[in-house]
């Protein structure tokens, strides 16, 4: 194997250690399981905002770390921005918490969008970077469920959430 096929898998982590996120642990664990267990229903969007919160970012996890984000379109997009413009609007988090976690859920959706254009054939195997079709650890996406769960704490009162037609996911 030349140097050249060589993945460099470190890529993957930039972000992660710019943040001081590698190896982040969930600290709201108790409060999402919780959510989950009395918010998220088995299948389909949730009834409340919360829950579905929590439900979108399980679906971004899923997808990256059982699909590599193979199945990427544009729920999972909506995903990334509906969980970034609500916690931006519920004006709990400071700058830099807010910055941190928008560029989290731009980095998801900048590997979905990867991932997807290579399952698109737009990228071909020779052009094909692996490393950038998705981030495969927790502690991204426990760092976002952590934003989650205190966004619930904050809020306990159930938050009505309007399903949306277009999501199927």
């Amino acid at each position: 194997m030349a140097d050249s096929d060589i993945i460099d898998w470190e890529q993957m982590y930039v972000l992660i250690d710019e943040l001081g996120l590698r190896g982040y642990e969930m600290q709201h664990f108790e409060v999402c399981k919780n959510l989950w267990k009395t918010k998220v229903g088995k299948t389909g969007q949730a009834d409340t905002l919360q829950g579905e919160l929590l439900r979108e970012v399980e679906k971004l996890r899923g997808e990256a770390m059982d699909n590599g984000n193979r199945n990427w379109d544009d729920n999972f997009a909506f995903f990334c921005d509906n969980i970034k413009q609500t916690l931006a609007d519920s004006k709990l988090f400071d700058a830099k918490r807010l910055d941190n976690l928008s560029r989290l859920l731009d980095f998801v959706k900048e590997c979905g969008e990867y991932a997807g254009s290579y399952a698109a054939g737009e990228i071909s195997d020779d052009e094909v970077d692996p490393a950038r079709f998705a981030y495969v650890d927790d502690d991204l996406y426990d760092y976002i469920c952590d934003a989650v769960a205190e966004f619930a704490i904050n809020d306990p009162d159930d938050i009505p959430y309007q399903k949306k037609d277009f999501i199927y996911r």
